[in-house]
């Protein structure tokens, strides 16, 4: 028995948490776990997943709306699962749920991974943390619910295996799992690619606003509150924007910044190239990720945020 089973083993009650603004791999691993100890258990331990708001397109998932997002809940419990986050702050509010537990357990592919809990299952080298989970689940207990959660969490987070760390052991695990026979296309097409047409106008807005910094290496763009409001858009509606800028030929580094505060936005940062590790960069500025996918913080209005983005980077660029 490994450690993930030994300790959902001892623990009659059980919280999965995850990182703020959940991705495709965080909402995807945290049903994954769920829909496992469910399988093996049934009724007999309390699960609880807790997660900060998400789009709409992943409630398709198997018992996504078991996902609680209430920060008021007195319960304990004996175990904390935490899973694809690297360190303590990206909980944000939910972290509470982390400290009151007995006992913890992380599941992470982040590099650089300071999250203290008192187990850490890390491969940096994984594509995905539903990829890292696969290996920790008993086979006996995976069925189709569990194998839709972990396709999803390995297909977003490895944009749609086109991503370089996307490596045989990804796509044996992918086989095995569409071999469960749900439409994996399908699902594809409702999680990733469909959008509404508010959120087409969003993308609209942000490449009207495109321009390419550092000697055209850099695409950036940045959407605002105002923006947001007038689609009537939530934060969470917006995640695809930075795919398409990473998409635009010849650049290195892709930035999307979006308004969270008064002179606050969150920057979301895509690598094209090995030699520049935004997760690095991201140190730098509040933030983290991976080595091709990361985000920070940055102050100001939207002008001074470029320029001093731009100088950043520009050094950041220069010095690898």
């Amino acid at each position: 028995m490994n450690l993930l089973n030994e300790k959902i083993e001892n623990a009659k009650s059980i919280c999965i948490l995850g990182h703020e603004r959940p991705d495709g791999d965080c909402i995807g691993s945290t049903l994954a776990i769920y829909n496992y100890i469910r399988n093996k258990y049934g009724d007999k331990k309390v699960v609880r997943p807790y997660l900060d708001y998400f789009s709409k397109n992943f409630l398709i998932l198997p018992n996504a709306d078991k996902i609680s997002n209430d920060l008021m809940c007195a319960d304990t419990y004996d175990l904390a699962i935490i899973v694809d986050s690297s360190s303590i702050d990206r909980l944000g509010d939910y972290k509470r749920y982390f400290d009151e537990a007995k006992d913890s357990i992380l599941i992470d592919h982040h590099e650089n991974n300071t999250f203290p809990s008192k187990v850490s299952i890390v491969f940096p080298e994984s594509i995905a943390t539903a990829q890292v989970l696969y290996d920790f689940l008993d086979k006996d207990y995976i069925d189709k619910n569990v194998a839709i959660c972990l396709y999803v969490g390995i297909a977003t987070d490895s944009g749609v295996f086109r991503y370089k760390a996307t490596n045989s052991k990804t796509l044996k695990i992918v086989a095995n799992l569409i071999d469960f026979g749900f439409n994996f296309t399908d699902i594809l097409d409702k999680i990733v690619f469909d959008n509404t047409v508010n959120q087409r106008k969003a993308q609209g807005i942000a490449f009207d606003r495109l321009e390419l910094l550092y000697k055209g290496n850099v695409s950036f763009s940045y959407l605002n509150e105002n923006d947001l409001n007038s689609l009537n858009l939530e934060k969470k509606d917006i995640d695809n924007v930075i795919v398409y800028l990473r998409e635009i030929e010849n650049i290195k580094v892709a930035a999307f910044a979006y308004q969270v505060g008064n002179n606050i936005f969150k920057l979301s940062l895509r690598s094209k190239s090995d030699a520049i590790n935004v997760a690095d960069f991201a140190n730098k500025h509040e933030g983290g990720g991976h080595k091709l996918a990361a985000g920070c913080i940055y102050y100001g209005d939207i002008q001074t945020i470029k320029k001093n983005f731009e100088k950043d980077i520009k050094e950041f660029i220069e010095a690898k």
